[in-house]
């Protein structure tokens, strides 16, 4: 049988139920909130700024340079391995026509961050290749043309050799390597 309580008992009871439920309550609230705080922080890896001055925004690295920004798909440490032979210079390419050869992901990489500075740029063909359509033939010693070559081959490299501009092997890797050697980054 059950003991019969007084209403100062039941009183009692009722009291310390609802100061443990309150106490649970205050408790789940402010560790949610802590929690929340905690974990979901974005990680260095994924946004923020990189040890190199680059900040991760979606698939690229941004950086920004007075009043500009550049888009890039791999850090200067992601292309340290490209070999980049010739003299570059952003005056090269300020306000004159650029002619891409094999226009490819690599080509896209270049206009997203010089293409303000060009005249135009267009698809062209070399002078001495076979190239379907009616594109304007162009040779290296009258044109600014960069050339998508061997974009199968293992080892990425970028040369000069008068006008032109080859990218050989990973197009976007050599794209940027060809990038920061023209921006001066280093």
């Amino acid at each position: 049988m059950r003991k019969i309580k007084t209403a100062d008992e039941v009183e009692k009871v009722q009291r310390r139920n609802n100061l443990i439920l309150g106490i649970v309550l205050i408790s789940l609230l402010v560790l949610s909130t802590l929690g929340y705080s905690i974990f979901s922080r974005s990680d260095d890896s994924d946004s923020g700024e990189n040890s190199e001055g680059f900040v991760k925004q979606g698939d690229y690295w941004v950086l920004n340079s007075g009043e500009n920004n550049f888009y890039f798909k791999n850090l200067p440490s992601g292309v340290a391995n490209v070999s980049v032979l010739g003299e570059y210079d952003i005056q090269d390419y300020l306000e004159k026509v650029v002619y891409f050869v094999n226009s490819n992901d690599g080509a896209n990489e270049i206009l997203v961050n010089l293409g303000d500075y060009f005249l135009r740029y267009q698809e062209a063909c070399l002078e001495g290749l076979i190239c379907e359509g009616d594109l304007p033939v162009k040779n290296c010693s009258s044109d600014n043309v960069i050339i998508f070559a061997n974009v199968d081959k293992e080892i990425t490299e970028v040369y000069k050799d008068e006008n032109c501009v080859f990218i050989s092997g990973n197009s976007v890797a050599g794209a940027d390597a060809f990038l920061y050697k023209i921006l001066g980054i280093s």
